[in-house]
């Protein structure tokens, strides 16, 4: 076995910024790899110190999925799914092949010298000419294909649904002759890999109803397509790679960096295991044509190097020096042409175009008359006073037609999006009459895809009030990953599911990223916003971070036109699967669901309570065909798929096809499958199917409809016996081939809806049954922050094809009892001192936590203040007329709040002062108005109290739940980054304080303090304990002006000297220099100060005591071997 040796990792790419190195491939004939990035571009990088040289686009702005590369080519395609190409290896594009759909897969070689096997969505197998990228055949495939292989004479290929099939390299059509496919993995293949007679395949399948990575290599025989013993491999295998002149040795590389080499002849021997130093995810893996260099890359950008060359000698990539390295291509000067009356035009050259240029006439361009187009009628009114002088006619332009001849009429097709600044131009207009988008008639307008539109006062100017007059909220959609919206909506209006997430944020998780606990944010925020838009932020950043834990990039919307009916049903299994995890502390689970009232066995444990409310627990009756033998096997799942019944022929009997029954028939679900029978030892037949009686039925139905064909959606549309949907069913479970007497009734209670246009762009919306104050009926429409109360015939109704593929979910309240949950969070998190900061600074603490006696009640008055970093600069679309438009805001993330006491002896002291440590990369650290340094959020380097953004959450709605008054200055922004959602009477905002509205100009905080208060502040930086302690004695001093009635008056001649500052403190002033004399108790003359000084000795802050003091049940530090390579850790973010 081949032994290899870690080098230094290649660190180019990490260096210049980039976040993932998401393809590699090395070069065969020099010493070069090539690595595809995060943002589509591939870049050559020279020997093993990773010399930088070529660098060019693959098209579409996304991650690079894979890169080939020849001895004078390079293709390549990405995730944006445009095509594929071929360039120089300076650079130069030789071919680009665009299919009509998101292309998908395209083999890494090719069979006989030119025959390249691609395929895309629609979905068809395309073969092309590899030297000019030129279509030669075309063949449609049953399901989109994800990977492609050639063997020695066939084209294996892997598709979504598991299978991997053998097709005809010649035509790409399926071979027919014996077995023809073979379902590897039951939820899609992630890696495969062909040589000889024998493939090998790396996947996803479920398990009780669980979607994981198998932890085996799967084996086949090509030739039967049967498999062979697997490889084992408990990390989970991510990748697979052949190795090069060892054709019985095998890559296996888990997504956390584990590597075995391992010998498919011998797959005993466990000796060839290597883990990387990495801290962040594999993301790619490629092996040296002469096999012994292999390349990882990552997802922070670095590529990690294992060589089994002899480190004494000089290392080559190929073991050669290989060919000269290439430099980018340089296009050729333009020849110098010397213009005159007699130079031929053709001398001029033409740039590449794809369509009929506008001198490609056709006769139907061609005027048959003599004036053409026809000349315009002078109007009457002229030639009434029309004079003639010398074959000249002149005549005065009449009134009513000054300003309007000669001019096009020019008339708005798209209505754009409404503000609060013009609210009261535009109040005549409805939402039935308003266009959001014109493209498409067949879709009812408030159905359409909606867009927030930015103002130059920012999102906040936004109408949301417009599109929402229910009393139920909406979500915004300016987010990656907001196509989960609908969902949300779902599961925050089925109300046991929302009992639990809100339960489950007042327990002790110790999980950074937990979904269950951000659906009980989210559920708190929507409940108390009462038709305000709310915004989803932080329950989508988490979702892109666990799918990136589990290599399932596919729900992650990078912003690209995305199958949604797919990803929201892999989304909705992958979010229940995560409910139950997180919300599982077996053996200690509360009873919320008593299956059997009559049940005196009350000491086994209760299973997770999202299994309580979801889960199908089902036996599989698993029978032989040949013997007869019969096998029982646990099954459990939450997620029903439905399957539609197959067409019959007219000699079969007709089975039922209506809603009901195909949801019985889902539930029970037979399927048959070959395999080798224990007992008859036979290769034989089984027939499986589920067993479950009617009292096991869960209360809540959770149903993806796994339509992906038409077949399967003439089923939904309306006919005119009515819709195929019903507002209950009733159904009956299965014991042992019996069907259960006992019946049970489901409510439709939510539904998950693509609206699909004729352009076939697509997106989400929920159609959910609330009961309440409503005119139509108890259903409503959620098109994200458009919400509607619609009537149950239009819920049900499938007209068209432009409503299609749902989710949906049924629930009966039948002994549900969640009294047993926490319903209050401890508030005892506000009197601990929490912090993973390794190096913190005593001296730099500067907050003293509550006492007992000092915890908030209703009223109790609070100053805040919080500081934000960017972590995605914001998205600006430049017209050729040099205007502009935001298509999506700056993405910002919490990194400092800081709390003061409002009153007391301890007025404007600190309770909370924290630095939030975040996962993610961070673009700009906006240290200007932030205060915040590189190092200040990373655990390792960090000086201040460094605390986890869900920690910082809880504590920020402890204080909302028991009623604080917030004071602050232009806190309602502050809020809404923070992602809660504080009701406005708990909101008192000094930048509406000192406010006058018909001045439409709204003060500063360091203007105020100057003016109000004598002192100068945010000179060098902010920080959040001096605003939020200005904002403080902003509010205290407008109290005082207000009991002398001496306000109105101040705020006029606020406004009034301000014009003369330009509202801005002087450049030289200092607290002495103001205008008026400060409104506090205060001498004018004091020094500001932006924090009282606190008792900070060594025994009160003793970094021991920092961690003993902590309730170890409310709050589990993380492990801190996850933060290893201190500074390398941060640089990567």
């Amino acid at each position: 076995m081949v032994l290899y040796q870690p080098l230094p990792p290649i660190t180019t790419l990490h260096d210049a910024g980039i976040q993932a190195v998401t393809a590699l491939s090395f070069d065969p004939v020099s010493d070069s790899v090539w690595a595809g990035v995060d943002s589509g571009v591939v870049v050559a990088l020279h020997t093993v110190q990773g010399l930088r040289g070529v660098s060019f686009p693959v098209g579409g702005g996304l991650a690079v999925k894979q890169i080939t590369v020849g001895d004078n080519y390079v293709r390549a395609f990405g995730l944006a799914g445009e095509g594929i190409g071929s360039w120089a290896k300076g650079g130069m594009n030789k071919w680009y092949f665009r299919p009509t759909s998101a292309f998908t897969a395209a083999s890494p070689s090719t069979f006989t010298p030119n025959l390249l096997a691609t395929a895309s969505s629609t979905p068809e197998l395309t073969l092309l000419n590899a030297s000019t990228g030129s279509t030669v055949r075309q063949a449609p495939v049953s399901s989109v294909i994800t990977h492609l292989q050639f063997s020695l004479s066939n084209l294996l290929s892997a598709s979504i649904d598991g299978y991997v099939r053998v097709h005809d390299p010649r035509t790409g059509i399926r071979r027919e002759n014996g077995e023809g496919s073979v379902q590897a993995h039951s939820s899609g293949v992630q890696d495969l890999q062909v040589t000889g007679n024998f493939f090998f395949t790396v996947g996803r399948s479920i398990r009780r109803g669980h979607e994981f990575p198998d932890p085996l290599v799967k084996v086949y025989d090509l030739r039967s397509m049967r498999p062979l013993p697997p490889i084992p491999f408990s990390e989970g295998p991510a990748f697979i790679n052949l190795v090069p002149k060892h054709s019985s040795s095998l890559v296996v590389t888990s997504a956390q960096g584990l590597v075995n080499v391992v010998d498919v002849s011998d797959a005993t021997n466990i000796s060839g295991f290597y883990q990387l130093e990495t801290t962040a995810y594999i993301t790619s893996v490629a092996l040296s044509s002469s096999g012994s260099f292999i390349g990882f890359g990552d997802a922070a950008g670095d590529i990690h190097l294992l060589t089994a060359a002899d480190e004494s000698s000089e290392l080559y990539f190929n073991g050669f020096e290989g060919q000269p390295i290439e430099h980018a291509d340089v296009p050729e000067p333009l020849p110098d042409i010397t213009w005159t009356d007699s130079t031929p035009l053709n001398s001029i050259g033409m740039p590449h175009y794809n369509t009929l240029l506008l001198s490609s006439w056709t006769p139907r361009f061609v005027s048959h008359g003599l004036h053409y187009p026809p000349l315009p009628k002078i109007p009457p009114q002229i030639l009434s006073t029309m004079k003639v002088n010398d074959n000249i006619a002149y005549a005065a332009l009449p009134k009513e037609l000054r300003g309007r001849r000669n001019r096009v009429q020019v008339t708005n097709t798209k209505d754009q999006g409404r503000f609060r600044s013009g609210k009261s131009r535009r109040d005549d207009v409805d939402l039935e009459n308003l266009s959001i988008d014109d493209s498409v008639e067949e879709v009812p307008r408030m159905y359409r895809k909606v867009e927030i539109e930015y103002s130059k006062f920012g999102v906040e100017d936004f109408d949301f009030g417009f599109y929402n007059k229910t009393s139920y909220s909406g979500l915004e959609t300016h987010i990656l990953n907001s196509y989960t919206n609908p969902i949300l909506q779902v599961m925050h209006y089925t109300h046991p599911i929302r009992n639990l997430a809100r339960s489950h944020t007042t327990t002790n998780c110790p999980r950074e990223h937990c979904l269950l606990c951000e659906l009980g944010f989210v559920v708190r925020m929507l409940e108390d916003a009462h038709g305000t838009n709310c915004q989803a932020s932080n329950f989508c950043r988490v979702i892109g971070v666990l799918a990136q834990a589990r290599n399932q990039l596919d729900l992650i919307d990078y912003g690209r036109e995305a199958p949604y009916d797919q990803m929201i049903q892999s989304f909705h299994r992958f979010f229940v699967d995560h409910l139950s995890v997180e919300g599982n502390s077996f053996p200690h689970n509360p009873v919320v669901y008593q299956r059997d009232p009559y049940s005196s066995d009350t000491n086994s444990p209760a299973a997770a309570p999202v299994t309580q409310l979801l889960g199908i627990d089902a036996k599989n009756i698993v029978t032989c065909l040949n013997c007869k033998a019969v096998r029982e096997k646990e099954n459990m799942t939450h997620i029903i798929d439905m399957v539609y019944p197959r067409p019959m022929s007219p000699n079969e009997p007709q089975i039922l096809t209506d809603f009901a029954n195909i949801i019985r028939s889902s539930i029970i679900r037979e399927m048959s499958h070959k395999a080798t029978c224990q007992t008859c030892k036979q290769f034989a037949t089984f027939i499986s199917r589920r067993s479950i009686s009617t009292a096991d039925l869960p209360p809540i139905l959770a149903i993806n409809t796994s339509i992906y064909n038409e077949e399967s959606m003439k089923f939904w549309f309306d006919t005119r016996h009515g819709s195929f949907l019903q507002s209950q069913i009733e159904l009956q479970g299965e014991i042992d081939g019996v069907e259960d007497p006992e019946i049970a009734t489901y409510e439709l209670r939510a539904i998950v809806c693509q609206i699909t246009t004729k352009t076939k762009q697509s997106h989400l919306v929920a159609l959910i049954k609330e009961t309440g104050v409503n005119t139509k009926g108890p259903w409503y429409l959620f098109n994200d922050f458009v919400v509607r109360n619609i009537s149950e015939e239009e819920a049900l109704s499938f007209p068209s094809t432009w409503k299609e593929r749902l989710n949906q979910r049924t629930d009966v309240r039948d002994r549900l009892d969640f009294r047993g949950l926490p319903d209050e969070l401890d508030p005892s998190i506000l009197s601990q001192d929490t912090s993973i900061s390794i190096n913190r600074d005593k001296s730099l603490i500067r907050h003293e936590p509550l006492r007992f006696e000092e915890l908030p009640t209703p009223g109790t008055l609070v100053a805040i203040d919080a500081e934000f970093v960017s972590m995605q600069q914001e998205e600006i679309e430049y017209r050729s007329d040099r205007t502009s438009r935001v298509l999506r805001p700056a993405r910002l993330s919490l990194a400092r709040v800081s709390v003061l006491r409002g009153d007391g002896p301890k007025e404007g002291v600190p309770f909370i002062d924290d630095h939030i440590h975040t996962s993610e990369a961070i673009v700009d650290y906006l240290t200007e108005f932030s205060g915040i340094k590189y190092g200040d959020l990373d655990p390792h380097l960090s000086p201040f109290t460094l605390t986890p953004l869900k920690l910082v959450y809880k504590k920020l709605r402890l204080l909302v739940d028991r009623g604080c008054i917030f004071v602050g200055h232009g806190l309602s922004k502050d809020f809404r980054i923070i992602n809660i959602y504080v009701p406005p009477e708990q909101v008192i905002d000094t930048v509406d304080l000192y406010f006058i509205s018909s001045r439409q100009r709204r003060l500063s905080l360091r203007y105020l303090a100057w003016y109000i208060l004598g002192e100068n502040i945010q000179t060098d930086t902010h920080d959040s304990i001096e605003d939020a302690n200005s904002a403080l004695r902003l509010y205290k001093a407008y109290q005082d002006m207000e009991e002398r009635g001496a306000f109105d008056e101040k705020l006029e001649e606020l406004y009034r000297e301000g014009r003369q500052y330009n509202f801005k403190p002087p450049a030289s002033a200092g607290a002495s220099t103001s205008p008026s004399k400060p409104q506090t108790s205060g001498p004018p003359t004091q020094a500001p100060s932006p924090a009282p000084q606190l008792n900070l000795s060594p025994s009160n802050f003793n970094q021991q005591q920092q961690f003993t003091r902590m309730n170890a049940n409310f709050y589990s530090l993380p492990d801190m071997s996850r933060f290893a390579g201190g500074r390398d850790w941060n640089r990567n973010r």
